[in-house]
């Protein structure tokens, strides 16, 4: 079931997700969330149409009410004797779901007649719709986005009368509008007033580049990296001007996502610290910069700018494009390169 939604789902939240970075409503006009979430809605509203109907023979009405209570805050539903939250969804998806159902979806998806039901059982049918509504409304929760219930709720109700606001063309112009220009031109703005009020506190430097840099520990000057080509091994944390932290490989800071894939791939190193070693010239400008400031066993913390972080493109669900970052560094070890002898 998962896998379902999950593909349900991509056109609405992937492209946005890996595109904005976190707190996308921080800022914006209520014009510009609205049309967003307008569109947002015209998407779900086309996948249950054209997607989750035809392929299930859901029934509309309870997937609509369920995402719309899910959009209300509802993290629990009991149908028919049945409670569906997050935490029994994957037992139930494959209950409802499971491979055994997939003779029944391809025997209703060859009858042009439309009489074959996937679900025999009105109460079936009933819980299954209730998943997928449910599925919708916990997946909008992790969109990095405002969401403005009333407008997707209106656009999923104008395309089931077949009378959207918008056009296809039309929605395409504004998401790219807003992805490529609106969003980048916010994340730049905000960064340069969140580092200028950084750049206020005690013991913060900045070089010429504008990286700002703040030297916890300057650790033994006598072993630093030099060349862009030098190894460095580093403990760090990472974080957004929100302070979200996106990534770290300190255990008791890691996003919860990447403590269960270790969990899960590699028990041994659960509950570990995992330092990592790079070249400077394989990372972020910022941190090619900033290394060079400590020595061995220093700590230091940056806030670096978009430009020489991730730049227009941005990085996964958490950082958008042109967003300025904050990362907390331990330096526990410098390999120098070899440099190529004269006349070689």
């Amino acid at each position: 079931m998962r896998k379902l939604i999950s593909t349900t789902l991509a056109c609405i939240l992937v492209a946005i997700t890996m595109s904005c970075g976190k707190g996308i409503g921080n800022g914006n006009s209520d014009k510009n969330l609205d049309t967003l979430s307008y569109i947002v809605g015209m998407n779900i509203a086309n996948q249950i149409e054209k997607g989750i109907m035809p392929q299930f023979k859901a029934d509309y009405d309870v997937i609509v009410e369920t995402l719309e209570s899910g959009l209300n805050g509802q993290k629990e539903f009991t149908v028919e004797g049945v409670t569906i939250n997050k935490e029994a969804f994957r037992e139930l998806g494959m209950k409802y779901f499971g491979p055994e159902l997939r003779e029944k979806v391809e025997a209703a998806m060859a009858d042009t007649t439309g009489m074959t039901e996937v679900f025999n059982d009105p109460a079936e049918k009933k819980i299954a719709s209730t998943l997928l509504g449910a599925d919708i409304a916990f997946s909008l929760e992790n969109v990095p986005y405002e969401i403005v219930e009333e407008k997707l709720m209106q656009a999923i109700n104008d395309i089931h009368k077949n009378k959207p606001a918008l056009t296809d063309e039309e929605a395409n112009a504004f998401m790219e509008n807003y992805f490529t220009v609106v969003i980048p031109a916010q994340n730049e703005k905000l960064s340069k007033e969140w580092l200028a009020e950084i750049e206020k506190e005690s013991g913060v430097e900045k070089t010429e580049s504008g990286l700002l840099y703040k030297i916890v520990d300057e650790g033994d000057i006598r072993t630093k990296a030099i060349n862009d080509t030098d190894v460095v091994k580093v403990l760090y944390t990472g974080k957004t001007r929100e302070g979200k932290v996106f990534d770290s490989n300190r255990w008791a800071e890691m996003p919860q996502q990447r403590q269960e894939m270790i969990k899960a791939y590699q028990p041994d190193e659960a509950e570990k610290d995992n330092p990592i070693e790079f070249p400077l010239n394989g990372v972020i400008k910022g941190w090619t910069e900033g290394m060079k400031l400590v020595g061995k066993g220093g700590k230091i913390i940056l806030w670096i700018p978009g430009d020489l972080a991730y730049g227009k493109r941005g990085a996964g669900q958490d950082i958008g494009p042109n967003e300025a970052l904050c990362f907390d560094v331990e330096l526990l070890d410098v390999r120098v390169a070899e440099q190529d002898s004269i006349g070689e």
